[in-house]
Order: C-alpha cells, then structure tokens, then sequence
C-alpha cells in the first residue's frame, strides 16, 4: 500500500528530526502556525533547493554545506550520515572530487508545514562527468527534507535522506 509507506517514511522521519535538540530555533506560536502560507513556504524552500542545485553545479561544497542547520544531518544511500556542516563539506567534496556536474535540478512536490519545521517530499536529476575516466554520469532519484526555521527566520535543512533510483534496463 503505497499511502501507507509514505506515511511510515513521514512518521520515521519526523521521529529522526525530534531526536535531536534544535540549536537555534524560535518557538513556534498558534499564531505563527496558524497563519502560515502553505504556497509561500512552498516557494520559499523550492528558492532554497535552486541554490543547492546552483551550489551543486558549480562543485562548491561549503556553499551546499550553509543551506544546513549547524546541527543537521545527511544521510548517503549508502546508510553513512554526514554530521553538522563540516560533515556535510567533506562528504559533498569527496563527490566533487570524482564529479564535474553540468546540471542538477531538485523539483519539490509537496511541503508539510510543521511549526518552525517543514517536511518536504520530492525528486532530482543530475548530470555530469567523471573527472577519473571522463565518462557521462547522471542518476534520478527521489528525497524527503526536514526543514528547519532557525533564528534568523532562515529556511535550513536539518535532516535529509535520499534514495537514488536504479538505472534503466534496456
């Protein structure tokens, strides 16, 4: 039952963002929650994903690194996490080393306002080439981001997992 999935992928993921104590988050009033604007915080974190798109393209790790909480966490396809925004550097540049990317592109379907928290579910593509045996790479898959609202009234990452589809049979 693929509703049924999702919502399991949701609750475990929402459960993984309230494991942690948020760093810098401001409290989120009924006010606040209340008049949130589902389209705007639509907008707001599909603007974000643009930058991590645009960072990702131009190989600059620290750049994807500050679109993260100080305390955020990204977790590989292959089960490792990257901690923190100095984790996510060094695992971003590890890519980079082996990656000349010429496009990526992060299309989010759906966004859960959460308070000071953001659940969004969507999906990417990149292309680029190997900087070791100069061939075409590229991968398609499918991500869920917890966003956080921090202080300074910014839209951060805190928690992201991704999961890269197989490639196509012929």
């Amino acid at each position: 039952m693929p509703g049924h999935r999702s919502l399991q992928s949701l609750v475990l993921l929402l459960t993984f963002a309230s494991c942690s104590t948020p760093a810098k988050a401001p409290e989120a009033s009924a006010d606040s929650v209340a008049s949130a604007d589902p389209a705007a915080l639509r907008d707001t974190i599909q603007a974000r994903e643009r930058e991590w798109s645009a960072a990702f393209v131009a190989g600059n790790a620290a750049g994807i690194a500050t679109l993260y909480t100080e305390d955020a966490a990204q977790v590989q396809a292959s089960g490792d996490w990257l901690r923190g925004r100095d984790g996510i550097t060094k695992g971003m540049q590890a890519q980079f080393d082996t990656l000349a990317a010429t496009a990526r592109e992060d299309i989010t379907e759906e966004v859960i306002p959460a308070g000071n928290y953001a659940v969004e579910i969507g999906h990417y593509s990149y292309q680029g080439t190997s900087k070791t045996d100069k061939t075409a790479r590229s991968a398609t898959g499918r991500y869920m981001v917890v966003w956080r609202k921090d202080a300074d009234g910014v839209w951060r990452i805190h928690r992201d997992i991704g999961s890269e589809a197989p490639p196509k049979k012929p």
